[in-house]
């Protein structure tokens, strides 16, 4: 225990350890939580829950943010929020009062905030008091006509976040539909067919927004999901050949791309790529038929130098046994006078 001196609104006696409690799921130390006022009860928000806050946001000894604060978790972004805050606070019961201490990839990262004129890369801390939530709706909490109405809802949702460019937000409204109606069963001919569409949907959209975000082995993850829904989904062996592209797996992109162009012959955006794609494969193989060049040139060097040493080793023992066989004949002759 300790006395905290600060002029903030929460109380004086901090109840904590000074290390604090790491809450990231790779526990890099990128959130870290001291808790000054224990809540009531087990209960935490989650991902869709609508919350009531406190807070203090802090820069250095600068308050740059104090508000009070009701909005959805999932939508901290309009409210200008970082994402590692609203992680923070799905981990806090109610009336809990804690301190977070953020790394910049938790914050407002490389962009920083010109709102509240926070620089690039900056570590911040929120002061956080957890006055009320009502959780969403559990995927088991739901039968599936909610589910089906509810993922058309996040899905126009998320498709407003990805026009806005916020596509991590859009993304987390994707995951939803995903974990809604990924393991759905017992269904309807009209409700499986309505929630393929919606994971299909999903699925692609996905893929572009970890395209965007320049996540390229979730991108080739989600667009195997939705080929695994329809085989030749254009959109999906597109999206596919671009991840495939950005990490230089030239053959595999272009395999996609060349699909596209044959069940697509329209695809003018594909025709692009597959251009691109044979051009990285022969800028591969030149850079390929250099290096073994060089290599068998390195080896031939090689070989070249052991024959010299070894000829002129020969030849020294030549030499040598020339010298020995001369002292030999001179005692010899001096033997015989």
């Amino acid at each position: 225990m300790r006395i905290n001196t600060s002029s903030s609104f929460l109380p004086q006696i901090e109840l904590f350890e000074f290390k604090g409690e790491d809450l990231t799921d790779e526990e890099d130390g990128g959130i870290i939580r001291r808790i000054r006022k224990k809540g009531e009860g087990y209960s935490k928000p989650n991902e869709g829950a609508l919350v009531e806050i406190q807070f203090e946001g802090r820069y250095r000894d600068r308050v740059f943010d104090r508000r009070e604060l009701r909005f959805e978790i999932g939508e901290g972004d309009n409210y200008d929020l970082p994402h590692g805050l609203e992680k923070a606070i799905q981990k806090m019961e109610k009336w809990e009062e804690s301190v977070f201490y953020l790394k910049p990839n938790y914050g407002f990262g490389s962009a920083g905030k010109e709102k509240f004129q926070i620089p690039p890369d900056a570590e911040l801390q929120y002061e956080v008091k957890l006055k009320s939530f009502e959780k969403a709706k559990e995927s088991w909490e739901m039968n599936t006509d909610e589910k089906l109405e509810q993922s058309c809802i996040v899905k126009e949702r998320g498709t407003q976040y990805f026009k806005e460019g916020k596509y991590k937000q859009a993304a987390l409204q994707y995951k939803k539909i995903v974990s809604w109606l990924e393991h759905e069963s017992g269904l309807s001919d009209e409700e499986d067919t309505k929630a393929k569409s919606l994971k299909l949907a999903a699925y692609l959209n996905l893929a572009m927004c970890h395209l965007k975000l320049k996540e390229y082995s979730q991108a080739l993850e989600n667009c195997n999901k939705a080929l695994e829904l329809d085989s030749n989904n254009e959109k999906g062996l597109f999206r596919r050949g671009e991840a495939h592209l950005a990490v230089n797996d030239f053959e595999l992109a272009r395999g996609d791309f060349q699909k596209v162009i044959q069940l697509y012959p329209s695809n003018k955006a594909a025709k692009v790529q597959l251009v691109t794609c044979q051009q990285k494969i022969r800028e591969q193989h030149e850079k390929e038929k250099k290096m073994y060049a060089n290599m068998f040139q390195r080896l031939a060097d090689k070989d070249l130098k052991s024959a010299a040493a070894l000829q002129t080793s020969h030849t020294q023992d030549e030499e040598m046994k020339d010298e020995q066989n001369g002292v030999e004949d001179k005692s010899e002759v001096e033997t015989e006078a």
